[in-house]
C-alpha cells in the first residue's frame, strides 16, 4: 500500500500493455488531468500481487473505455 503523499512512477506495466492495445481507451487516458492518471496508475500498481495489478488493470481498461475519470469499482 502506498503511504500518503506516495504515487507509483509512470504507467504500470500491465496498464500500459490494455492501453496499448485499446486506442478508445488510450485516447481517454490521455485527455485526463495529472491527478485522474496517478489515481489510476497508483490503483493499479500499488497492488502487491500480480494478479491483482492485472485483475485491477482489466478494471481500469473498462472504466476507460466508459469514459469514467475516477474510480468507480461498483
Amino acid at each position: 500500500m502506498l503511504q500518503k503523499g506516495e504515487h507509483i512512477d509512470g504507467i504500470p506495466g500491465e496498464l500500459q500493455v490494455l492501453l496499448d492495445k485499446d486506442e478508445q481507451a488510450y485516447v481517454f487516458f490521455k485527455t485526463l488531468s495529472q491527478s485522474y492518471k496517478k489515481g489510476y496508475c497508483d490503483w493499479v500498481g500499488a497492488a502487491k500481487q500480480e494478479a491483482t495489478r492485472q485483475s485491477r488493470a482489466e478494471k481500469a481498461l473498462l472504466m476507460l473505455r466508459n469514459n469514467q475519470k475516477t474510480l468507480k469499482t461498483v
